[in-house]
């Protein structure tokens, strides 16, 4: 089965950055974030639609 869901780690390790820039996206209300209880994780479908929004070409 696959994921619908990333935590944060997984998604700082999915954009190159590091955990604590994911955390500050989060806070900063950046990322698509779902909470589950005091968990916070990312929708995979929701981060594919951030990435491509926020993706430019020159």
């Amino acid at each position: 089965m696959d994921k619908i869901v990333y935590s944060i780690s997984e998604v700082a390790k999915l954009l190159d950055i590091s955990r604590s820039y994911a955390y500050q996206m989060v806070r900063d209300e950046t990322l698509p974030v779902l909470t589950l209880g005091r968990r916070k994780v990312v929708p995979k479908i929701q981060l594919e639609e951030w990435i491509q929004k926020n993706t430019y070409m020159k």
